[in-house]
């Protein structure tokens, strides 16, 4: 058990391009491959290209199927969804499934074997659905008894799983955006109530696994967004005036990982790349034209991107708040690129 454990510890061993050894949380292969070939489909890669094929194939194969062994097995009322890894055979969540559902959905389209895959995807999201509305990561319900038993720093965060208004605005956005279910469906409805209970004072929501309240925000206002709420709801509002709030003097955004630990909004001293490009997505999806914050905002997007010593590195993925951080490489250059794509696709016009 030793030697496995430690051949376990070795395995997370990355080398690094300056030769220094890194020891990752967790390879992250289907979050990474998910999030990219969604993004380079929305910015107008066809899904007959063969990176995106190769990519929806690489997906498919790593879906949690059913255990038909043991109907009393836990995974077996899980199945459907996709982890966050090729390593995890054992456990789906949420996020990762409702990302690679988005990358599925064109495909579902024409051919009965992606189509099959989304449909399972589909229903396990809606079997997760927590009974107050909102969805977590890992679990459907999860006890939030076990945090009263330790008196450790940040437990709650790492033991417990209840609803995120992350996960929440994302499932939201998916089911409306990419499944056309609006305010009218029980389970939208259900997920919109829960999202403006959890609304801060300040306009925002927490962002579990994201840095922070930034990601947050961004992914309520996008779902409720996606899911019909109307941009002059009170809740939209007061999220908007707290995001023109917190712009920085550049034009852009940027966020601390110490939002965490005081458990409220704490500004980077520098706008990030990651933090402006979620920051408008949020702005794009509730504005019917572009707004002078807005196009500031792209125009300051793609001066970054021409830029060769650009801040990228801060980390903007959260693993266990108060604990460790992820800097996804991915990351910095995903979000803007998809942000750019949104603009182009709503306003019609080249930034």
């Amino acid at each position: 058990m030793i030697k496995q454990a430690v051949e376990g510890l070795v395995s997370f061993g990355y080398t690094a391009r300056d030769g220094s050894l890194h020891i990752q949380n967790s390879p992250s292969t289907v979050w990474d491959t998910a999030l990219i070939a969604y993004t380079l489909q929305e910015a107008g890669v066809s899904m007959e290209d063969a990176a995106i094929l190769r990519a929806a194939k690489y997906l498919l194969s790593l879906q949690h199927l059913e255990k038909q062994e043991s109907e009393r097995d836990s995974r077996h009322r899980t199945s459907g969804g996709w982890g966050f890894s090729e390593s995890n055979t054992a456990n789906p969540d949420v996020d990762d499934t409702q990302a690679v559902i988005r990358v599925l959905t064109r495909l579902a389209a024409q051919e009965s074997e992606y189509s099959a895959a989304w449909r399972k995807g589909i229903q396990y999201v809606f079997r997760m659905q927590n009974d107050d509305g909102g969805w977590a990561a890992f679990e459907k319900n999860s006890a939030s008894s076990i945090i009263r038993l330790f008196r450790i720093p940040h437990f709650a965060e790492t033991a417990a799983d209840p609803s995120c208004a992350d996960i929440t605005g994302r499932v939201l956005e998916l089911l409306g955006n990419h499944l056309k279910l609006r305010l009218s469906h029980p389970r939208i409805q259900d997920g919109l109530d829960w999202l403006v209970k959890k609304q801060k004072s300040d306009g925002s929501w927490y962002g579990r696994w994201g840095v922070s309240f930034i990601y947050g925000t961004w992914a309520a206002v996008t779902g409720m967004a996606a899911a019909g709420l109307q941009a002059d709801h009170p809740a939209i509002r007061r999220a908007v005036d707290w995001l023109l709030r917190i712009r920085h003097e550049d034009g852009g955004w940027g966020e601390s990982c110490r939002s965490d630990f005081i458990k409220k909004y704490n500004p980077a001293p520098y706008s990030t790349v990651v933090h402006t490009a979620w920051a408008l997505d949020a702005l794009i999806a509730v504005h019917d034209n572009p707004t002078e914050v807005i196009d500031q905002g792209i125009l300051r997007l793609i001066e970054w991107n021409r830029q060769e010593g650009r801040r990228t590195t801060y980390p903007a993925g959260a693993g266990l708040p108060g604990h460790f951080y992820i800097h996804y490489h991915s990351y910095p250059l995903v979000w803007p690129l998809l942000t750019l794509s949104h603009y182009v696709q709503k306003y019609q016009k080249q930034p």
